[in-house]
């Protein structure tokens, strides 16, 4: 059960077609805090969303755990505060003390700084990296699961996995997200008592999703780039709940996070910037339309459209219907050799654009290839 994501879906926007640009988890964290991809030149004198909201007085302020720094970071240059939450390393599998440590630390600063017009609080939850074990929650949040398939796992497993184990996998993730569905009430409830609901936009959102299973492995490992690893969450909760219920089709990225947090707060977005607010089709305007995307891991290129996913491997190419092949089962590349030819061209031309950091240059997809693809 989690009731507090499906309260916020309902109260929020969804955008339901939104992928990874890049897999690692620094790389997707460089796309949300410079708006740019990591595959393109890094130039240190980029500046991130941090020292963007710095320059015009906006404090912003990142809570999390000693993991998420150690893995992802997010850099300390312009955070007004850093705020990690420190783990027994004797004591793995505690995710709800650095959960719990998270929130906690975060409903503290909110409630000493109600005074201020405009602030960023960025929380790293991560309680859904491996190893999981949700005896670690509270029983109330797992209610409803399969506590007989409930059991600790240490970390993703490369190769094949016997269905009994891949389904009690999923049972221990679906217990996690559980957990961290209730702590999550818990810092929207305190919203809520502090009168911010009215005033504060809400983003969730993940570096990557989690494969259980879907193409025989768990976690992230390959085959990379398949619908379960690239198609990331992202939901959109403004001031007051207005817009409530909507579901947005357009294609998005992680690179759009900085425009979007950007335009919130009314500042210009730097033209260096690859990302596009994402705002505007949150309120049901008209915005120019995205007909594919890109996508990279360290050994595979991958291009999805509203009607067609592409995957380049070292065996060739993988052509898959969408969004009819939800999971990418049924390739079918040797019934379509144009639509082939055509989206790898296009993905081979838009990484050489990438590589010049010359987006503006990125080729657009030819007529014939859109109507094949639903509306």
């Amino acid at each position: 059960p989690t009731p507090t994501l499906d309260q916020l879906a309902a109260q929020g926007i969804v955008f339901d077609q939104v992928y990874s640009a890049e897999i690692s988890p620094r790389s997707v964290r460089w796309n949300w805090l410079t708006g740019r991809w990591a595959f393109a030149q890094r130039d240190a004198a980029l500046h991130r969303l941090p020292e963007l909201l710095w320059e015009h007085g906006i404090p912003a302020v990142v809570i999390g755990d000693e993991r998420s720094r150690s893995t992802h970071r997010l850099g300390s240059s312009g955070w007004e505060q850093q705020h990690w939450i420190r783990q027994d390393r004797l004591e793995p599998l505690e995710q709800e003390s650095l959960l719990g440590g998270t929130v906690q630390t975060a409903i503290e600063w909110l409630k000493g700084n109600l005074g201020l017009e405009n602030w960023l609080l960025w929380l790293e939850l991560g309680a859904l990296l491996p190893p999981w074990d949700p005896a670690n929650f509270d029983a109330e949040a797992l209610e409803g699961l399969d506590q007989a398939q409930l059991e600790p796992l240490f970390g993703p497993g490369a190769g094949p996995l016997a269905p009994v184990e891949l389904e009690r996998a999923a049972a221990t993730y679906a217990g996690v997200i559980s957990g961290v569905d209730q702590w999550l009430g818990m810092l929207i409830g305190q919203l809520g008592e502090l009168g911010l609901l009215g005033d504060v936009l809400i983003v969730l959102t993940s570096d990557c999703g989690m494969p259980l299973g879907e193409h025989g492995v768990l976690g992230v490992a390959p085959p990379f780039l398949h619908q379960e690893l690239i198609h990331l969450p992202l939901l959109l909760r403004l001031p007051n709940a207005h817009e409530a219920g909507r579901r947005v089709q357009q294609l998005a990225q992680p690179v759009d996070l900085l425009p979007t947090l950007l335009d919130a707060f009314s500042l210009p977005v730097p033209p260096e910037t690859q990302g596009r607010s994402l705002l505007g089709l949150a309120r049901g305007e008209a915005t120019p339309r995205r007909d594919y995307l890109c996508i990279r891991s360290r050994s595979e290129w991958a291009i999805r459209t509203h009607g067609w996913h592409l995957r380049l491997v070292e065996q060739g190419a993988q052509l898959f219907i969408k969004p009819e092949d939800r999971w990418e089962v049924n390739d079918v590349a040797g019934q379509h050799p144009d639509v082939v030819e055509h989206l790898e061209l296009t993905l081979r031309r838009f990484r050489d654009c990438l590589a010049r950091d010359r987006l503006d240059l990125a080729p657009e997809l030819r007529h014939e290839i859109l109507k094949l693809q639903p509306n």
